[in-house]
């Protein structure tokens, strides 16, 4: 097994076989001895499985290798001339659980309905869960505990918080998160002299749910009037999730045996997944269960119609009060005339709590700049990692990369997760973690700086949940916003 297998991507019964095939070509590329594949081995050694190849030639990037984006320089009437237009799509990736939460999907979370003392207890409780991930004795955890309690208490939390978790408004992450959006649509509409009804009609937008809580979610768009978009133009996939993988005599096996097994295989499948046929759908607006699925090629088409499309993360907490920005917009739209078909921007480590991500590094060998997940990095610590990847991603010209990636598909690596096989028992799985940032190696890519660098703002943890009722109230203080929303809702 030397050569590379392709990932197919026709249909999802193939990528699902040719992920078998795939990471088997991995595992036996590093054990040799097909007797040493097991999943014992494999989670010992995962981390020098999955390391990037050039791993040995990452140097910190060099600021001049990178675009800098001055955001009081640049010209934004590009970027609000292509919202007016509706030469936009708008990409909001919805489907993730937030694991490292333990909360249930983002879309729904809702912190209204947390008390300051539910919010604590999180906190400490995450602090807790990593003295155990790194080996204390329970005497010592004990003792550490006595600290943690003391140093994450109320008042602190509150002060983070700039107001009690129960005074935000009782809307969930998602709902925020597309009402700012159409929010601030609905501004640059009337700051051009143009209808906003029609501007945001012209929007087309698609949104990524998981198998879970799709029909709920599909009942709140329904309930807040699509956000004021046309239902016609917004579209929906349901990102599919994936039974565990077992290792049996060097072999890989999905166990179909149990629901309980099933995971989402991360964000770089759902980018693939939009390439199967009728994936993709609309749905009645006066009945979110009659779905209208259009073709794989339709869609292409759809991409084709579009200058940019804007992928965001649903955690991203500056979007609460920002959905639109509009100097890396018109920057994104002048980079796509020239050819780039990708923009990534670069921002600092979160100095609270850092985190993994997507991190910006000079590959000597291929002598460029690449961004690259942290679990191809080995044992690089996250506060070591000095530059990241936002989470938000331009594709200028976005039928480029479909068309790419429709052709090749994306590099995979995996994780082994513990989850619960058919008796009910613990049990360590293998399952595939592609990464949508990978595009990066497969088309022209632009990375951007912004002059006055910015650290990462995400809600990835609780220890960052009180930045996320801050941003939340944020949001609620914003003039006209309560008055928008109530409107949205009529």
């Amino acid at each position: 097994m030397n050569k590379k297998p392709k990932i197919h991507l026709e249909t999802f019964e193939e990528y699902c076989t040719s992920i078998l095939r795939y990471i088997e070509w991995m595992l036996h590329s590093y054990f040799k001895n097909t007797r040493n594949i097991s999943i014992e081995n494999i989670k010992k050694h995962e981390k020098e499985i999955n390391a990037y190849e050039n791993f040995n030639y990452l140097s910190p990037i060099n600021e001049s290798k990178i675009t800098v984006l001055d955001d009081d320089k640049i010209n934004t009437a590009p970027a609000e001339k292509a919202i007016l237009d509706g030469k936009l799509l708008w990409e909001h990736a919805a489907a993730g659980e937030a694991t490292r939460l333990g909360l249930g999907t983002k879309y729904l979370l809702n912190l209204s309905r947390f008390s300051l003392n539910d919010i604590v207890s999180h906190i400490r409780q995450e602090n807790i869960k990593e003295l155990e991930k790194k080996g204390f004795s329970k005497a010592k955890i004990a003792k550490e505990k006595i600290k943690i309690n003391k140093k994450i208490n109320r008042d602190k939390i509150l002060k983070i918080c700039s107001v009690d978790p129960l005074k935000v408004a009782d809307i969930s992450l998602g709902n925020r998160h597309m009402l700012q959006m159409a929010f601030d649509i609905n501004e640059i509409a009337k700051r051009n002299n143009q209808d906003p009804i029609k501007v945001l009609g012209r929007q087309t937008a698609l949104i990524i749910l998981n198998e879970q809580t799709a029909e709920e979610i599909l009942e709140e768009f329904k309930s807040f009037n699509f956000f004021g978009l046309n239902p016609k133009k917004i579209y929906f996939m349901i990102q599919r999730s994936f039974h565990g993988i077992y290792v049996k005599e060097g072999c890989l096996y999905y166990d179909s045996t149990t629901e309980k097994n099933k995971r989402l295989h991360n964000h770089g499948q759902l980018f693939m997944q939009k390439i199967h046929n009728n994936v993709i759908f609309r749905v009645n607006p006066r009945n979110t269960g009659k779905k209208i699925f259009i073709s794989n090629t339709e869609f292409e088409k759809i991409l084709s119609q579009h200058e940019d499309l804007l992928s965001y993360n649903i955690d991203d907490l500056g979007y609460l009060t920002c959905a639109i920005d509009l100097p890396s917009l018109s920057m994104a739209l002048n980079l796509g005339k020239k050819g780039y078909a990708m923009v990534m921007e670069i921002v600092g480590q979160n100095p609270l709590k850092p985190q993994k991500g997507g991190a910006c590094f000079f590959d000597k060998k291929l002598k460029r700049v690449i961004m690259i997940e942290t679990n191809q990095l080995k044992n690089i610590k996250n506060e070591d990692i000095k530059h990241l990847n936002k989470n938000f991603n331009h594709y200028p010209n976005p039928a480029k990369s479909y068309r790419i990636m429709k052709e090749k598909g994306l590099p995979i690596t995996f994780e082994v997760k513990n989850t619960f096989n058919q008796n009910g028992d613990p049990c360590d799985y293998l399952y595939a973690n592609p990464v949508q940032g990978n595009i990066n190696f497969m088309v022209k890519t632009a990375y951007v700086m912004r002059k006055n660098l910015k650290p990462i703002y995400n809600w990835k943890s609780a220890s960052t949940t009180p930045l996320a009722v801050k941003a939340m109230y944020e949001q609620d203080k914003q003039p006209g916003f309560k008055d928008f929303v109530k409107k949205i809702k009529k």
